[in-house]
């Protein structure tokens, strides 16, 4: 049937060629005129090199034409950390990423894929003052060099969007930000006892330290100092947050929705403020109570031994004061802050209180309210120390209600909590609903490289906040290295007031960096903006983000504050969703292989290492080492270095690398040997596309009815991999085993007799279908095996793949009911159409399964007690029918007919293990 190529064909790829050279697109065989039999490692390295630059301009008209009435879809990726050197953690997110952005593209998505720089901190400031650097220097350039191995990585981020949080164009909007929360009252400053690195001689909050009391930076044992600090108070935003994580999907959600939940704590009562007398304005008690309505019953403020005030400098022998280890008064006191009524404070072993007043004594670091009505330990300690004090609960049993409560008198308990904590808030002494557990986030940082705190502090006026006009307060430019560049700069610290006029002192702490990055997500989508840090009508299109990528270990703290901001400013009407990430996908570590000393426990370089046998020794002297993947680090020599990965096996191999095999979430214990499989995965691929471009001669001759049942397999497992791979992509985001199932469908595609695929529509269709998938993985190579089809005719669309659209299962597609008894195995599936599918409900599906040949005619409608439907949208479904009694295995004519069923249709056995163990239940 087939000769050698016709003159209509050559000429047809001679003008294409010529077009494609004119678009300044050049593929590998093009500039050869050698088609490669195998897919070597040299030849992915070479198709690389033809098609890196290339890629680069058709991702940046890809950006270009990336507007319009499109739906959208903003994928981000946690931004990295400046340290000058990609690692492979951050392949993983970025290569993610990036497939997801330019898969997006494919369906016909306006994507948002940014990308930007978390560029403050205490490391960029050690390490440049260990190099005789200044920080800024160190930063950019270290920039420079990470913007350069993100391309190396061929990742299509919108640099247009591009942001560095130590630019004062972007610090100038955290500043404002700051601004507006201290004029809700969600800043303050007050002296308390914080948490001290002295290595990286600054304050740490509570969850920048581990278990075993180490700062997370420094790995310092931390020490507690009473320091004035500067506090945002996440407390009030407890119940939103907390009643957000309601609203996440709890499968993608589940570690950070628990572990926020125990930070977070059940919002049971709330806390109260009160101003210490005759003391500075952030000189203050905030105080937890779950019985707010007993605010005028209180008689006194018990502080625990560790705390600042238990000095000789408060101590007083008034009456009634303690001796020993008993309660002592000190000279101290609080404010009521209704009644202006002085509290003693009192140095005590606190009390735990449940919601009726149970008692658990216990020394705990928090200040709690003496209230003898509720507490038998606080009146003894009233009666003890001659304290003042009232009942405020009446004595009526069957209505209690309140008494000696003034505006609150005759309120039942729970409403008078409820009136007590809205006054509160809106006077400002607390209220917001909480938990006894969660503490304000203390963001005051001894440092130099960080967003300068725009509060000036007056003599006369106290704090007053830097005017917005005067915005951003910028670093000084100075070669003094740390802290001291800013303690020590008279001209810096050394202002007016904007209130008085009078001298006044610049504040030298500089904010955490989880304030800079708890909105960069914003400021992307609006960085241009010189009159706000976004327009609230660009949140309402782009906003929330669809994806949100990043490492575990980084995720849980940052999307916490993240969260916080994002519902703060939607509460200003800044933003215009509260929640501001819909997927969540935290993928795991990268782990490398590591030797370390079975006597010593000392880490051993790979190079003094080899196998004997089973176990591995060490070259010099023979003695065991104990090999096992760890987290990467340069102390256990076990780091892989990603340029390396690009020049020994190229970009698209390492992506491919990194997305296959181990689901996204799971760690990677990362070995070279997964080059070979997917070398060998693209190797068949680069064969169904060979022929097809330079056809054989001599074909045997194909039968119209042979043509026509091939095609007709074709179709049938086309339709049955893109409507999985399109579930995987979009629901459960194993990419794994979307990957996988390409690679089946590679080997379906090879089953199929050359002299069919020569001539056969939908094996054609299937093999572009096949390239377009690949593309968003692996660019190039894709690229390369577009190129060349379009050369033969294949591919009669002008454009590259990037450019294609994802391909659809045809609208007569099978989706699949799968049937299941009393949920043991399955015991048969009913194919069918699109609308059945879309219209499966727990009403109507027995009517799809009654008369199916598999079905059991022993079971009976009655018989049934439960029906449960679970639904993978656009893909597969399952039922579960419940009936007591019945054993599948017994009903030997079920199974019989499920044998001959699945043998006359030629299915294959179905991925139900791996289905059930890799894909939620919907």
């Amino acid at each position: 049937m087939f000769g050698k190529p016709s003159l209509t064909w050559c000429v047809l790829r001679h003008t294409f060629r010529q077009l494609q050279h004119y678009r300044g697109l050049t593929s590998l065989y093009e500039t050869t005129g050698k088609w490669e039999s195998q897919l070597r490692r040299e030849s992915m390295l070479a198709i690389e090199a033809a098609w890196k630059h290339q890629l680069q301009e058709i991702d940046g008209n890809t950006r270009s034409k990336d507007k319009g009435n499109k739906e959208k879809f903003y994928v981000l990726s946690m931004f990295p950390y400046p340290s000058g050197k990609l690692h492979m953690g951050h392949v993983r997110v970025y290569t993610i990423s990036d497939m997801m952005a330019r898969y997006h593209r494919m369906l016909g998505h306006e994507v948002i894929h940014p990308m930007g720089f978390d560029a403050f901190g205490l490391p960029a400031e050690n390490a440049a003052i260990e190099r005789g650097l200044h920080p800024k220097s160190w930063t950019y350039s270290n920039i420079e060099t990470m913007k350069q191995q993100l391309e190396n990585l061929c990742c299509n981020f919108d640099w247009d969007r591009e942001l560095t949080t130590c630019d004062p164009s972007y610090y100038r909007w955290t500043q404002y930000i700051f601004l507006k929360m201290y004029e809700a009252g969600l800043v303050y400053q007050k002296k308390a006892s914080v948490n001290w690195d002295p290595v990286d001689k600054t304050v740490l909050a509570d969850e920048q330290i581990d278990a075993t009391g180490r700062s997370w930076r420094s790995g310092s044992i931390v020490e507690q100092r009473y320091l004035n600090q500067w506090y945002i108070r996440t407390t009030a935003y407890a119940k939103s947050l907390w009643d957000g994580l309601e609203t996440v999907r709890s499968d993608l959600w589940k570690d950070v929705v628990d572990l926020q939940k125990n930070w977070i704590g059940q919002c049971t009562g709330c806390r109260l403020d009160f101003q210490i007398q005759n003391g500075e304005p952030y000189d203050f008690l905030s105080i937890f109570t779950d019985h707010p309505e007993a605010i005028y019953g209180i008689s006194h403020i018990i502080v625990p031994a560790s705390h600042l005030y238990n000095t000789p400098q408060y101590h007083t022998l008034g009456l009634g004061q303690g001796v020993g280890t008993g309660p002592r008064v000190l000279t101290v006191q609080a404010v009521h802050p209704l009644t202006g009524d002085r509290i003693p404070i009192v140095v005590a072993a606190s009390v735990a209180r449940g919601a009726e007043g149970s008692e658990t004594s216990s020394m705990q670091s928090d200040c709690t309210l003496g209230i003898p009505a509720l507490s038998s330990s606080d009146l003894q300690i009233a009666q003890q120390l001659l304290l003042k004090w009232q009942p405020v609960y009446s004595d009526n049993q069957d209505n209690p209600t309140m008494t000696n409560s003034y505006q609150f008198d005759g309120m039942t308990r729970s409403a008078a909590a409820e009136a007590v904590m809205h006054l509160a808030q809106s006077r400002g002494f607390g209220g917001y609903p909480v938990s006894s557990r969660l503490h304000d986030w203390l963001i005051s940082r001894q440092r130099y490289w960080g967003t300068p705190i725009p509060i000036i502090h007056c003599s006369s006026c106290g704090a007053v906040p830097v005017p917005y006009e005067d915005l951003p307060v910028g670093l000084p430019d100075t070669s003094t290295p740390g802290h001291a560049a800013l303690l020590d700069n008279d001209a810096w610290h050394d202002v007016k007031c904007p209130r008085c006029g009078c001298a006044a002192r610049r504040e030298t702490d500089t904010m955490d960096t989880f304030v800079d990055s708890s909105w960069y997500f914003l400021r992307y989508l609006d960085n241009h903006n010189l009159d706000l840090p976004f327009a609230r009508e660009v949140t309402e299109k782009y906003m929330p983000v669809d994806l949100y990528i990043g490492g575990i270990e980084h995720a849980y703290l940052h999307l916490y504050y993240a969260r916080f901001f994002s519902h703060f400013l939607h509460d200003k009407e800044m933003c215009a969703h509260r929640e501001p990430f819909v997927n969540l996908l935290t993928q795991g570590m990268v782990k490398g292989e590591s030797y370390k000393h079975a006597r010593t426990g000392v880490y051993l370089r790979p190079d003094l290492v080899h196998k004997q046998g089973s176990k591995y020794v060490e070259k010099a002297t023979g003695d065991e080492v104990i090999v096992r993947y760890e987290k990467m680090s340069k102390s256990k020599y076990n780091g892989v270095d990603p340029e390396e990965l690009f020049a020994e096996y190229g970009a698209d191999m390492t992506r491919l690398c990194i997305l296959s095999n181990v689901a996204p979430k799971s760690d990677r214990n990362w070995n070279n040997d997964v080059y070979v499989g997917v070398q060998n995965w693209l190797n068949r691929v680069w064969s169904l596309i060979g022929p097809l471009v330079e056809p054989v001669a001599r074909q045997p001759e194909v039968t119209p009815n042979e043509l026509n049942q091939w095609d007709c397999t074709i179709k049938s497992f086309r339709n049955k991999y893109l409507l999985e791979i399109r579930y995987h992509m979009d629901v459960t985001f194993l990419f794994n085993t979307a990957i996988a199932r390409m690679h089946e469908m590679t080997s379906d595609l090879k089953k199929v007799p050359q002299p069919v695929a020569m001539v056969s529509e939908e094996y054609k269709r299937a093999v572009r279908d096949l390239v377009v998938m690949i593309a968003p993985s692996a660019p190039m190579f894709s690229l390369e095996c577009w190129s060349c089809l379009q050369g033969a005719g294949v591919v009669t669309k002008d454009g590259n793949v990037l450019d294609a659209a994802w391909p659809e299962a045809d609208v007569d597609a099978e989706y699949w009911l799968k049937v299941q008894i009393n949920k043991s195995q399955i015991i048969g599936k009913v194919a069918l159409n699109r609308d059945q599918f879309d219209s499966l409900s727990e009403e109507n599906v027995l009517q799809f399964v009654r008369n199916e040949n598999f079905y059991p005619n022993s079971i009976r409608d009655c018989d049934i007690v439960e029906t449960q439907l679970s639904i993978r949208p656009r893909w597969t479904a399952r039922v579960s029918l419940m009936v007591p009694g019945f054993d599948v295995r017994q009903d030997e004519n079920a199974g019989n007919q499920k044998k001959k069923q699945n043998k006359k249709k030629g299915k294959k056995v179905d991925n139900e293990n791996e289905d059930v163990n890799n894909a939620q239940n919907l």
